[in-house]
Protein backbone atom coordinates (compact mmCIF):
# COMPACT_ATOMS: atom_id res chain seq x y z
CA UNK A 1 0.00 0.00 0.00
CA UNK A 2 1.30 3.45 -0.91
CA UNK A 3 -0.23 6.84 -0.13
CA UNK A 4 0.77 9.93 -2.09
CA UNK A 5 -0.23 13.53 -1.41
CA UNK A 6 0.29 15.80 -4.43
CA UNK A 7 -0.76 19.43 -4.61
CA UNK A 8 -3.83 18.61 -6.73
CA UNK A 9 -5.88 15.54 -7.65
CA UNK A 10 -8.47 15.59 -10.42
CA UNK A 11 -11.42 13.50 -9.21
CA UNK A 12 -14.73 12.79 -10.95
CA UNK A 13 -16.21 15.53 -8.77
CA UNK A 14 -13.56 18.09 -9.75
CA UNK A 15 -10.11 19.35 -8.82
CA UNK A 16 -9.09 18.86 -5.17
CA UNK A 17 -6.14 20.12 -3.14
CA UNK A 18 -4.98 18.85 0.29
CA UNK A 19 -6.13 15.40 -0.73
CA UNK A 20 -4.21 12.12 -0.94
CA UNK A 21 -4.54 8.92 -2.93
CA UNK A 22 -3.83 5.38 -1.75
CA UNK A 23 -2.99 2.53 -4.12
CA UNK A 24 -2.82 -1.18 -3.34
CA UNK A 25 -2.53 -4.24 -5.61
CA UNK A 26 -3.10 -2.27 -8.81
CA UNK A 27 -6.23 -0.51 -7.57
CA UNK A 28 -7.03 2.87 -6.05
CA UNK A 29 -8.38 2.08 -2.57
CA UNK A 30 -8.95 5.61 -1.30
CA UNK A 31 -9.02 9.19 -2.59
CA UNK A 32 -9.91 11.92 -0.15
CA UNK A 33 -8.79 14.58 2.31
CA UNK A 34 -5.22 13.99 3.45
CA UNK A 35 -6.12 13.96 7.15
CA UNK A 36 -8.24 10.83 6.81
CA UNK A 37 -5.35 8.75 5.46
CA UNK A 38 -3.42 6.88 8.14
CA UNK A 39 0.00 7.72 6.81
CA UNK A 40 1.35 9.83 3.95
CA UNK A 41 4.25 7.94 2.41
CA UNK A 42 5.14 10.59 -0.16
CA UNK A 43 4.52 14.31 -0.50
CA UNK A 44 4.87 15.65 -4.07
CA UNK A 45 4.97 19.43 -4.32
CA UNK A 46 3.81 20.98 -7.59
CA UNK A 47 2.34 17.69 -8.81
CA UNK A 48 -1.09 17.37 -10.41
CA UNK A 49 -2.50 13.84 -10.61
CA UNK A 50 -5.02 13.06 -13.36
CA UNK A 51 -6.42 9.83 -14.82
CA UNK A 52 -3.85 8.20 -17.08
CA UNK A 53 -3.85 9.54 -20.63
CA UNK A 54 -5.34 7.12 -23.19
CA UNK A 55 -4.16 6.85 -26.78
CA UNK A 56 -7.22 5.30 -28.41
CA UNK A 57 -5.73 4.84 -31.90
CA UNK A 58 -2.18 3.71 -32.65
CA UNK A 59 -0.28 1.96 -35.42
CA UNK A 60 2.89 1.33 -33.40
CA UNK A 61 5.01 0.05 -36.29
CA UNK A 62 4.60 3.40 -38.09
CA UNK A 63 6.87 4.96 -35.47
CA UNK A 64 9.70 3.46 -37.58
CA UNK A 65 9.40 6.08 -40.33
CA UNK A 66 8.74 9.26 -38.39
CA UNK A 67 10.52 12.10 -40.18
CA UNK A 68 11.10 10.11 -43.37
CA UNK A 69 7.99 11.28 -45.22
CA UNK A 70 8.43 15.04 -44.88
CA UNK A 71 9.49 15.62 -48.46
CA UNK A 72 7.61 15.52 -51.78
CA UNK A 73 8.11 12.23 -53.59
CA UNK A 74 5.58 12.87 -56.38
CA UNK A 75 3.87 15.99 -57.79
CA UNK A 76 0.64 14.74 -56.17
CA UNK A 77 1.89 13.95 -52.66
CA UNK A 78 -1.17 13.05 -50.59
CA UNK A 79 -2.58 10.38 -48.28
CA UNK A 80 -2.51 7.76 -51.02
CA UNK A 81 1.15 8.30 -51.96
CA UNK A 82 2.07 8.37 -48.25
CA UNK A 83 0.28 5.04 -47.91
CA UNK A 84 2.55 3.40 -50.50
CA UNK A 85 5.61 4.48 -48.51
CA UNK A 86 4.04 3.12 -45.36
CA UNK A 87 3.34 -0.24 -47.01
CA UNK A 88 6.95 -0.58 -48.13
CA UNK A 89 8.16 0.08 -44.61
CA UNK A 90 5.66 -2.37 -43.09
CA UNK A 91 6.92 -5.10 -45.38
CA UNK A 92 10.51 -4.58 -44.22
CA UNK A 93 9.89 -5.46 -40.56
CA UNK A 94 10.25 -9.08 -39.37
CA UNK A 95 8.73 -10.12 -36.03
CA UNK A 96 11.72 -8.90 -34.03
CA UNK A 97 11.51 -5.54 -35.82
CA UNK A 98 7.79 -5.25 -35.08
CA UNK A 99 8.57 -5.95 -31.42
CA UNK A 100 11.44 -3.47 -31.19
CA UNK A 101 9.68 -0.57 -32.92
CA UNK A 102 6.40 -1.17 -31.07
CA UNK A 103 8.22 -1.25 -27.75
CA UNK A 104 9.90 2.07 -28.56
CA UNK A 105 6.54 3.65 -29.42
CA UNK A 106 4.99 2.34 -26.22
CA UNK A 107 7.89 3.56 -24.10
CA UNK A 108 7.58 7.02 -25.66
CA UNK A 109 3.86 6.96 -24.86
CA UNK A 110 4.52 6.12 -21.21
CA UNK A 111 7.03 8.94 -20.88
CA UNK A 112 4.37 11.23 -22.36
CA UNK A 113 1.87 10.18 -19.67
CA UNK A 114 -0.09 7.61 -21.71
CA UNK A 115 -1.10 4.62 -19.59
CA UNK A 116 -3.26 2.77 -22.16
CA UNK A 117 -3.13 2.34 -25.91
CA UNK A 118 -5.61 1.05 -28.47
CA UNK A 119 -3.35 -0.71 -30.98
CA UNK A 120 -5.07 -0.97 -34.38
CA UNK A 121 -3.03 -3.98 -35.49
CA UNK A 122 -3.15 -5.00 -39.15
CA UNK A 123 0.27 -6.48 -40.03
CA UNK A 124 -0.48 -10.20 -39.65
CA UNK A 125 1.49 -12.35 -42.10
CA UNK A 126 4.88 -12.80 -43.70
CA UNK A 127 5.68 -10.32 -46.53
CA UNK A 128 4.51 -12.80 -49.20
CA UNK A 129 1.17 -13.23 -47.43
CA UNK A 130 1.95 -16.64 -45.94
CA UNK A 131 0.71 -16.97 -42.36
CA UNK A 132 3.29 -17.61 -39.67
CA UNK A 133 3.20 -21.02 -37.97
CA UNK A 134 1.47 -19.14 -35.17
CA UNK A 135 -1.12 -17.09 -37.11
CA UNK A 136 -1.12 -14.52 -34.30
CA UNK A 137 2.68 -14.23 -34.20
CA UNK A 138 2.82 -10.49 -34.85
CA UNK A 139 -0.06 -9.75 -32.49
CA UNK A 140 1.89 -11.60 -29.81
CA UNK A 141 4.96 -9.50 -30.59
CA UNK A 142 3.02 -6.26 -30.18
CA UNK A 143 1.39 -7.42 -26.96
CA UNK A 144 4.75 -8.59 -25.60
CA UNK A 145 6.23 -5.18 -26.41
CA UNK A 146 3.48 -3.44 -24.43
CA UNK A 147 3.72 -5.76 -21.44
CA UNK A 148 7.51 -5.51 -21.43
CA UNK A 149 7.47 -1.75 -20.81
CA UNK A 150 4.29 -1.80 -18.70
CA UNK A 151 1.64 -0.02 -20.75
CA UNK A 152 -1.97 -1.22 -20.77
CA UNK A 153 -3.03 -2.31 -24.27
CA UNK A 154 -6.26 -3.09 -26.06
CA UNK A 155 -5.10 -4.94 -29.16
CA UNK A 156 -7.69 -4.26 -31.87
CA UNK A 157 -7.21 -7.13 -34.28
CA UNK A 158 -7.83 -5.76 -37.77
CA UNK A 159 -9.89 -7.48 -40.47
CA UNK A 160 -8.65 -6.70 -43.99
CA UNK A 161 -10.22 -8.37 -47.04
CA UNK A 162 -9.40 -6.31 -50.13
CA UNK A 163 -7.66 -3.25 -51.54
CA UNK A 164 -10.94 -1.46 -52.19
CA UNK A 165 -14.18 -1.56 -54.10
CA UNK A 166 -13.53 -2.79 -57.67
CA UNK A 167 -9.77 -2.49 -57.09
CA UNK A 168 -7.16 -5.06 -58.02
CA UNK A 169 -5.26 -6.60 -55.08
CA UNK A 170 -2.32 -4.47 -53.99
CA UNK A 171 0.76 -6.71 -53.67
CA UNK A 172 2.07 -4.46 -50.88
CA UNK A 173 -0.94 -5.40 -48.74
CA UNK A 174 -0.29 -9.15 -48.62
CA UNK A 175 0.69 -8.98 -44.95
CA UNK A 176 -2.73 -7.54 -44.05
CA UNK A 177 -5.21 -9.70 -46.00
CA UNK A 178 -7.42 -12.34 -44.35
CA UNK A 179 -9.26 -15.07 -46.26
CA UNK A 180 -12.60 -14.98 -44.44
CA UNK A 181 -14.31 -13.10 -41.59
CA UNK A 182 -14.43 -16.39 -39.70
CA UNK A 183 -10.62 -16.52 -39.83
CA UNK A 184 -10.53 -13.08 -38.22
CA UNK A 185 -12.92 -14.04 -35.43
CA UNK A 186 -10.94 -17.23 -34.82
CA UNK A 187 -7.77 -15.17 -34.43
CA UNK A 188 -9.56 -12.87 -31.98
CA UNK A 189 -10.89 -15.87 -30.02
CA UNK A 190 -7.42 -17.38 -29.73
CA UNK A 191 -6.02 -14.08 -28.48
CA UNK A 192 -8.81 -13.76 -25.93
CA UNK A 193 -8.07 -17.25 -24.63
CA UNK A 194 -4.44 -16.39 -23.94
CA UNK A 195 -3.48 -15.37 -20.41
CA UNK A 196 -1.55 -12.20 -21.19
CA UNK A 197 -2.16 -10.73 -17.74
CA UNK A 198 -4.10 -7.72 -16.41
CA UNK A 199 -2.67 -5.19 -18.87
CA UNK A 200 -4.14 -6.78 -22.01
CA UNK A 201 -7.58 -6.59 -23.61
CA UNK A 202 -8.61 -7.75 -27.11
CA UNK A 203 -11.00 -6.05 -29.54
CA UNK A 204 -11.99 -6.20 -33.21
CA UNK A 205 -11.22 -3.70 -35.96
CA UNK A 206 -12.81 -4.06 -39.42
CA UNK A 207 -10.32 -1.80 -41.18
CA UNK A 208 -12.72 0.34 -43.27
CA UNK A 209 -15.61 -0.04 -45.69
CA UNK A 210 -13.12 0.04 -48.56
CA UNK A 211 -11.18 -2.91 -47.06
CA UNK A 212 -14.07 -4.96 -45.63
CA UNK A 213 -17.07 -5.91 -47.81
CA UNK A 214 -20.70 -6.06 -46.77
CA UNK A 215 -20.94 -9.75 -45.89
CA UNK A 216 -17.95 -9.41 -43.53
CA UNK A 217 -19.75 -6.60 -41.71
CA UNK A 218 -22.76 -8.88 -41.28
CA UNK A 219 -20.55 -11.48 -39.56
CA UNK A 220 -18.93 -8.89 -37.26
CA UNK A 221 -22.19 -7.23 -36.17
CA UNK A 222 -22.62 -9.49 -33.13
CA UNK A 223 -19.12 -9.08 -31.71
CA UNK A 224 -19.27 -8.56 -27.93
CA UNK A 225 -16.31 -6.26 -27.35
CA UNK A 226 -14.78 -2.98 -28.51
CA UNK A 227 -15.07 -2.47 -32.28
CA UNK A 228 -12.99 0.23 -33.98
CA UNK A 229 -13.00 1.16 -37.65
CA UNK A 230 -11.60 3.85 -39.93
CA UNK A 231 -14.65 5.79 -41.14
CA UNK A 232 -14.86 8.55 -43.77
CA UNK A 233 -11.17 9.32 -43.53
CA UNK A 234 -10.97 10.39 -47.18
CA UNK A 235 -13.53 11.72 -49.71
CA UNK A 236 -12.58 8.83 -52.02
CA UNK A 237 -13.69 6.37 -49.34
CA UNK A 238 -17.13 8.00 -49.20
CA UNK A 239 -17.39 7.96 -53.00
CA UNK A 240 -16.49 4.26 -53.20
CA UNK A 241 -18.96 3.36 -50.46
CA UNK A 242 -21.78 5.29 -52.11
CA UNK A 243 -20.97 3.65 -55.47
CA UNK A 244 -21.06 0.18 -53.91
CA UNK A 245 -23.96 0.52 -51.46
CA UNK A 246 -25.71 3.82 -52.13
CA UNK A 247 -24.99 4.83 -48.54
CA UNK A 248 -22.37 6.76 -46.62
CA UNK A 249 -19.99 4.62 -44.53
CA UNK A 250 -21.78 5.69 -41.33
CA UNK A 251 -25.23 4.90 -42.74
CA UNK A 252 -23.98 1.50 -43.90
CA UNK A 253 -22.61 0.70 -40.44
CA UNK A 254 -25.88 1.77 -38.84
CA UNK A 255 -27.83 -0.46 -41.24
CA UNK A 256 -25.60 -3.41 -40.31
CA UNK A 257 -26.09 -2.89 -36.58
CA UNK A 258 -22.50 -1.91 -35.90
CA UNK A 259 -23.16 1.61 -34.69
CA UNK A 260 -23.58 1.21 -30.91
CA UNK A 261 -21.93 2.13 -27.61
CA UNK A 262 -19.02 -0.29 -28.12
CA UNK A 263 -18.22 1.13 -31.57
CA UNK A 264 -15.57 3.79 -32.23
CA UNK A 265 -15.17 5.46 -35.62
CA UNK A 266 -11.65 6.67 -36.24
CA UNK A 267 -11.16 10.02 -38.04
CA UNK A 268 -14.63 10.86 -39.48
CA UNK A 269 -12.84 13.71 -41.23
CA UNK A 270 -15.36 13.82 -44.08
CA UNK A 271 -18.78 12.83 -42.70
CA UNK A 272 -21.82 12.99 -44.92
CA UNK A 273 -25.10 14.74 -44.16
CA UNK A 274 -26.96 12.94 -41.38
CA UNK A 275 -23.89 11.12 -40.03
CA UNK A 276 -23.54 13.32 -36.95
CA UNK A 277 -27.12 12.56 -35.92
CA UNK A 278 -26.52 8.82 -36.28
CA UNK A 279 -23.58 9.03 -33.90
CA UNK A 280 -25.49 11.12 -31.38
CA UNK A 281 -28.37 8.63 -31.41
CA UNK A 282 -26.25 5.47 -31.17
CA UNK A 283 -23.83 6.37 -28.38
CA UNK A 284 -20.90 5.43 -30.59
CA UNK A 285 -17.67 7.38 -30.19
CA UNK A 286 -15.39 9.18 -32.63
CA UNK A 287 -11.63 8.93 -32.20
CA UNK A 288 -9.94 12.02 -33.61
CA UNK A 289 -6.20 12.04 -34.44
CA UNK A 290 -5.50 15.71 -35.20
CA UNK A 291 -1.71 15.63 -35.56
CA UNK A 292 -1.86 12.72 -38.01
CA UNK A 293 -4.82 14.20 -39.87
CA UNK A 294 -2.84 17.41 -40.30
CA UNK A 295 0.32 15.53 -41.24
CA UNK A 296 -1.53 13.59 -43.96
CA UNK A 297 -3.56 16.55 -45.19
CA UNK A 298 -6.80 14.74 -44.32
CA UNK A 299 -8.69 17.80 -43.07
CA UNK A 300 -10.60 18.59 -39.88
CA UNK A 301 -13.44 16.82 -38.13
CA UNK A 302 -16.40 19.19 -38.62
CA UNK A 303 -17.52 21.14 -35.58
CA UNK A 304 -21.04 19.70 -35.77
CA UNK A 305 -19.68 16.21 -35.07
CA UNK A 306 -17.43 17.45 -32.27
CA UNK A 307 -20.41 19.08 -30.60
CA UNK A 308 -22.73 16.07 -30.82
CA UNK A 309 -20.57 12.93 -30.59
CA UNK A 310 -18.54 11.43 -27.78
CA UNK A 311 -14.87 12.09 -28.52
CA UNK A 312 -11.57 10.41 -27.74
CA UNK A 313 -8.15 10.95 -29.30
CA UNK A 314 -5.21 9.00 -30.74
CA UNK A 315 -1.73 9.60 -32.09
CA UNK A 316 -2.24 7.21 -35.05
CA UNK A 317 0.95 7.33 -37.17
CA UNK A 318 3.00 8.94 -34.35
CA UNK A 319 4.31 11.98 -36.15
CA UNK A 320 4.15 13.22 -32.55
CA UNK A 321 3.13 11.57 -29.29
CA UNK A 322 1.46 14.22 -27.15
CA UNK A 323 -2.09 13.56 -25.95
CA UNK A 324 -2.68 17.08 -24.65
CA UNK A 325 -1.74 18.45 -28.07
CA UNK A 326 -4.36 16.15 -29.62
CA UNK A 327 -6.95 17.29 -27.06
CA UNK A 328 -6.37 21.02 -27.44
CA UNK A 329 -6.42 20.62 -31.24
CA UNK A 330 -10.07 19.53 -30.98
CA UNK A 331 -10.89 23.05 -29.84
CA UNK A 332 -8.28 25.02 -31.76
CA UNK A 333 -9.23 23.47 -35.10
CA UNK A 334 -12.90 24.23 -34.35
CA UNK A 335 -11.94 27.87 -33.70
CA UNK A 336 -10.16 28.05 -37.06
CA UNK A 337 -13.14 26.53 -38.85
CA UNK A 338 -15.79 28.65 -37.11
CA UNK A 339 -13.92 31.93 -36.75
CA UNK A 340 -14.89 32.00 -33.09
CA UNK A 341 -13.42 31.24 -29.66
CA UNK A 342 -14.29 28.60 -27.03
CA UNK A 343 -16.42 26.71 -29.55
CA UNK A 344 -16.73 23.50 -27.50
CA UNK A 345 -16.93 25.24 -24.12
CA UNK A 346 -19.99 25.23 -21.86
CA UNK A 347 -21.11 28.70 -20.82
CA UNK A 348 -19.92 30.24 -17.53
CA UNK A 349 -17.79 27.29 -16.42
CA UNK A 350 -14.13 28.40 -16.08
CA UNK A 351 -12.80 24.82 -16.19
CA UNK A 352 -15.56 23.43 -18.42
CA UNK A 353 -13.62 23.44 -21.68
CA UNK A 354 -10.43 22.08 -20.09
CA UNK A 355 -12.39 19.26 -18.46
CA UNK A 356 -14.19 18.35 -21.67
CA UNK A 357 -10.97 18.19 -23.65
CA UNK A 358 -9.17 16.30 -20.88
CA UNK A 359 -12.00 13.77 -20.80
CA UNK A 360 -11.35 13.02 -24.48
CA UNK A 361 -7.76 12.16 -23.61
CA UNK A 362 -8.53 10.08 -20.53
CA UNK A 363 -11.81 8.44 -19.50
CA UNK A 364 -13.51 8.61 -22.92
CA UNK A 365 -10.56 6.83 -24.47
CA UNK A 366 -10.66 4.22 -21.75
CA UNK A 367 -14.36 3.56 -22.38
CA UNK A 368 -13.68 3.27 -26.13
CA UNK A 369 -11.18 0.51 -25.35
CA UNK A 370 -13.61 -1.44 -23.18
CA UNK A 371 -12.59 -0.04 -19.81
CA UNK A 372 -14.85 1.30 -17.08
CA UNK A 373 -14.74 3.94 -14.38
CA UNK A 374 -14.96 7.68 -14.02
CA UNK A 375 -11.31 8.39 -13.26
CA UNK A 376 -9.41 8.66 -9.99
CA UNK A 377 -11.82 7.15 -7.48
CA UNK A 378 -11.82 4.23 -5.08
CA UNK A 379 -12.11 0.90 -6.91
CA UNK A 380 -10.69 2.18 -10.20
CA UNK A 381 -7.53 0.78 -11.78
CA UNK A 382 -4.49 2.71 -10.57
CA UNK A 383 -3.59 4.20 -13.97
CA UNK A 384 -2.38 7.68 -13.03
CA UNK A 385 -0.42 10.44 -14.73
CA UNK A 386 1.51 13.01 -12.72
CA UNK A 387 2.14 16.46 -14.20
CA UNK A 388 4.69 18.83 -12.63
CA UNK A 389 3.29 22.36 -12.60
CA UNK A 390 6.40 24.02 -11.19
CA UNK A 391 7.25 24.92 -14.75
CA UNK A 392 7.91 28.40 -16.05
CA UNK A 393 5.05 28.07 -18.53
CA UNK A 394 2.63 27.18 -15.72
CA UNK A 395 3.32 30.18 -13.54
CA UNK A 396 0.11 32.14 -12.94
CA UNK A 397 -2.00 29.64 -14.91
CA UNK A 398 -4.82 27.65 -13.21
CA UNK A 399 -3.78 23.97 -12.94
CA UNK A 400 -6.21 22.45 -15.45
CA UNK A 401 -5.70 25.29 -17.93
CA UNK A 402 -1.94 24.79 -17.66
CA UNK A 403 -2.26 21.05 -18.30
CA UNK A 404 -4.64 21.20 -21.27
CA UNK A 405 -3.55 24.39 -23.01
CA UNK A 406 0.14 24.84 -22.15
CA UNK A 407 1.82 21.57 -21.16
CA UNK A 408 3.95 19.21 -23.22
CA UNK A 409 5.26 15.70 -22.47
CA UNK A 410 8.28 17.12 -20.64
CA UNK A 411 5.90 18.13 -17.85
CA UNK A 412 5.08 14.46 -17.18
CA UNK A 413 7.18 13.28 -14.25
CA UNK A 414 5.44 10.19 -12.87
CA UNK A 415 3.26 7.51 -14.42
CA UNK A 416 1.56 4.56 -12.72
CA UNK A 417 -0.01 1.66 -14.65
CA UNK A 418 -1.97 -0.92 -12.66
CA UNK A 419 -0.40 0.57 -9.56
CA UNK A 420 3.19 0.20 -10.75
CA UNK A 421 5.26 3.36 -11.12
CA UNK A 422 6.75 2.87 -14.58
CA UNK A 423 8.02 6.43 -15.08
CA UNK A 424 9.95 8.42 -12.47
CA UNK A 425 11.27 11.94 -12.93
CA UNK A 426 10.09 11.78 -16.54
CA UNK A 427 12.08 8.68 -17.51
CA UNK A 428 11.31 5.00 -17.92
CA UNK A 429 13.84 2.77 -16.18
CA UNK A 430 14.52 0.72 -19.33
CA UNK A 431 14.60 3.51 -21.88
CA UNK A 432 18.26 3.02 -22.90
CA UNK A 433 17.83 -0.68 -23.61
CA UNK A 434 14.58 -0.14 -25.53
CA UNK A 435 16.02 2.66 -27.67
CA UNK A 436 19.20 0.77 -28.51
CA UNK A 437 17.22 -2.32 -29.56
CA UNK A 438 14.98 -0.23 -31.85
CA UNK A 439 17.68 1.85 -33.56
CA UNK A 440 18.65 -0.72 -36.25
CA UNK A 441 15.04 -0.88 -37.43
CA UNK A 442 14.65 2.89 -37.49
CA UNK A 443 17.87 3.34 -39.42
CA UNK A 444 16.53 1.17 -42.24
CA UNK A 445 14.38 4.13 -43.24
CA UNK A 446 17.25 6.58 -43.65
Amino acid sequence: MHTLQPDWILTPEGLRSDWAITVQSGTIVDVGPAERHREIHERAHGLLLVPGFVNAHSHAFQRAFRGHVQWKRTPEDDFWSWRQTMYSMANSLPPEGIFAVSRLAFLEMLEAGITEVGEFHYVHHQPDGTPYSNPNELAHQVIAAAVDVGIRICLLRVAYARSGFKQAPNPLQKRFINRTPEDVLQAVTLLREQNFGPLVRIGLAPHSVRAVPEHWLNVFAGFDGPIHMHVSEQPAENEQCESEYGLSPTALLAEKGLLHSLFTAVHMTHPKQGDAALFAQSGAQVCVCPTTELDLGDGFLPTSVKQSAKLCVGTDSHSQIDIMMECRALELHARALEGSRNVLAPVAEPNGLALRLLEAGTTSGRHALGGVGRGLEAGAPADITGIQLRKTGAMGVPPLQALVFVSNPDWVTDVWVHGERVVRQGLHSRRTQVIEAALPWLHRQQ
